[in-house]
């Protein structure tokens, strides 16, 4: 049998793998309006849910949620950072911004440490300084250099390194909790979408509306509820598995990947002082993952 933390670990490689992918998703959906693909991700995650938990008959896992104050209103909170995350980097991968979605989960782990000393009484390492000293030397060079702070960057890493913290502290699973959230932002994704069909609500580079769309628009937003789920599901199911500290670690892969596919495929280009920053970022990693490494135990007996 694969023990927990090994699973684990498998499940969030999987979560930041295909979240590494998604961009190329938002890219083919570019001409429609940000926010109404929020919407969109948001009522077919949850027409997907209610089949999954049904299948599953997981109902009284969703309803037990509520018999605790505290668990349903951190599931509010994680409502809260889940919606802003979504919509400021579908936000960024339309307006081909990718590179500081990028910028913004490679700070995510070193702020997920930086919750870990705040909020676990976490005891700082001299080099886990050096490394989160550097991303900011990083993100000043944004704020200096080029005159303006990251917020892309500020607001992604921060709303889901919170969202992962809320995650390792609530007791339920990862399909109760997820529906929960999605649930929740419903109302307004439904309200958003009919306003949407009422005032013909065309994108600035779509001029057709929500109500002339075409069936293959169509089957490409209704693909937003596996897009959005597959990978939240698994890291829900991971953040309670393994270590915040192994998390982290793994936050490498999306941001690398997102990065390759800013550059590479998208084109987008990559000023001196970008990669200053950047540099300035993966240096902080790489003396974070020398002292994880030093500090990883032993597994002989």
């Amino acid at each position: 049998m694969i023990s927990t933390p090994r699973s684990g670990t498998f499940l969030a490689l999987s979560a930041f793998v295909l979240w590494g992918l998604t961009p190329v998703y938002f890219k083919w959906m570019a001409a429609e309006n940000p926010l109404d693909i929020v919407a969109n991700r948001v009522l077919w995650s949850v027409i997907l849910l209610t089949i999954i938990i049904s299948l599953m008959k997981k109902w009284s896992k969703v309803k037990a949620v509520f018999s605790s104050k505290a668990g349903a209103l951190t599931l509010v909170a994680t409502t809260l950072l889940i919606g802003l995350n979504w919509s400021v980097f579908i936000y960024a991968v339309s307006v081909d911004r990718m590179l500081e979605t990028s910028l913004g989960y490679y700070i995510n782990p070193l702020m997920t440490v930086g919750l870990g000393i705040l909020f676990l009484k976490e005891r700082p390492r001299f080099l886990q300084y050096v490394a989160m000293g550097c991303a900011m030397i990083g993100v000043s060079i944004q704020l200096f250099v080029l005159g303006y702070l990251p917020w892309i960057s500020i607001v992604l890493a921060l709303s889901f390194s919170v969202y992962g913290f809320l995650h390792k502290k609530t007791p339920t699973d990862s399909f109760s909790s997820l529906f929960i959230e999605t649930a929740m932002l419903l109302p307004f994704a439904l309200l958003f979408m009919g306003y949407l069909f009422q005032t013909g609500g065309e994108a600035v580079n779509n001029p057709v509306g929500p109500a002339n769309r075409d069936w293959m628009t169509w089957l490409m937003l209704m693909l937003a509820g596996p897009v959005t789920t597959l990978p939240l599901l698994l890291f829900s199911s991971a953040a309670k598995k393994v270590p915040l500290s192994t998390l982290g670690f793994l936050q490498y892969v999306s941001p690398s990947m997102i990065f390759l596919l800013a550059i590479f495929v998208y084109k987008e280009p990559l000023l001196l002082e970008t990669g200053l920053t950047f540099a300035f970022i993966w240096l902080g990693l790489v003396i974070f993952s020398i002292d994880s490494l030093r500090r990883k135990p032993s597994l002989r007996p």
